[in-house]
C-alpha cells in the first residue's frame, strides 16, 4: 500500500496542491492531510482514487516509497496478428471496473463495424462473445449514420449519431489509458497507431462526451 510520504512526493511533483487533490478524489483536504501524515489509516477504495487521480496526471507510485513520471509510449500494429492483440488490450480494459463505473468509458468512433469482420475474422465472433458475458458493461459508439450491420444481441454497445461525422471526425478508439487511430487503408490492415497516455485518453475522452451530447439515438 502506498504511503502518505508518497502521496506528498507526488503532489510535489505535479505541483499539485492538497486542496486539488481533495476535488479530484472526493475527499476533504483535511483528511488529504491526515492521511499524508500518518494520522489516519485510509480505505483501499480511498487510496484507489488517490493512486488513480495521480497516475492521470502522468504520476505513478514505485516500490521503496518512490514516485516518478509515467512515461508516454507509442506502439504501431499492423496485420492480422497484431489486430488480435489490439482487441485483447480492449478487453483487459473492459475486465477493468473503470471502464464499468463511468470512470474511463470505452468509446469508439466513427469506425464501420463491418471492417473489423472482416479483418478480425473467426477471432471477432470470440472478442463479441467474451465481452457480452461481463457484466454492466457499456461501450459507447459514435456513427455518422446509422450501421444495419450492428452485431447482433451486443448489448454492451450503445450507439449515437452524428451526421457532422462524415465531414469533420478522425475514427479513433479510447480505452483504458489508451487512445488508437486504426488505418484500415494500409498496405497490410488495419495500420494501428497505439498512445499509452493517460493525459491523452482523458482529452479524447472529454471531446468524445462533447460530441455524445450532441448526438441523436436514431
Amino acid at each position: 500500500m502506498i504511503t502518505g510520504r508518497q502521496i506528498r512526493a507526488a503532489r510535489a511533483l505535479l505541483d499539485m496542491s492538497q486542496d486539488a487533490l481533495a476535488e479530484e478524489t472526493g475527499l476533504t483536504p483535511q483528511a488529504i492531510r491526515k492521511i499524508e501524515n500518518g494520522d489516519v489509516q485510509p480505505r483501499e477504495g480511498t487510496i484507489a482514487d488517490i493512486m488513480r487521480a495521480v497516475m492521470e496526471h502522468g504520476v505513478e507510485f514505485t516500490a521503496d516509497e518512490g514516485v516518478k513520471r509515467r512515461s508516454d509510449s507509442v506502439t504501431v500494429l499492423e496485420g492480422f496478428e497484431d489486430f488480435k492483440s489490439f482487441m485483447d488490450q480492449v478487453y483487459e480494459a473492459a475486465l477493468d471496473s473503470s471502464s464499468h463505473d463511468g470512470t474511463k468509458p470505452i468509446c469508439i468512433c466513427d469506425l464501420d463495424n463491418n471492417l473489423f469482420k472482416k479483418h478480425l475474422k473467426d477471432y471477432h465472433s470470440v472478442h463479441v462473445a467474451r465481452l457480452k458475458k461481463l457484466k454492466n458493461l457499456e461501450i459507447r459508439c459514435l456513427a455518422a449514420e446509422v450501421d444495419r450491420n450492428h452485431i447482433p444481441d451486443a448489448t454492451y454497445l450503445t450507439y449515437r449519431y452524428l451526421n457532422e461525422l462524415k465531414t469533420v471526425a478522425t475514427p479513433f478508439y479510447v480505452f483504458g489509458d489508451k487512445f488508437a487511430l486504426i488505418d484500415f487503408n494500409s498496405l497490410n490492415p488495419p495500420r494501428i497507431l497505439m498512445i499509452q497516455s493517460p493525459l491523452l485518453a482523458r482529452s479524447y475522452r472529454d471531446q468524445f462526451e462533447v460530441m455524445w451530447k450532441n448526438a441523436a439515438d436514431e
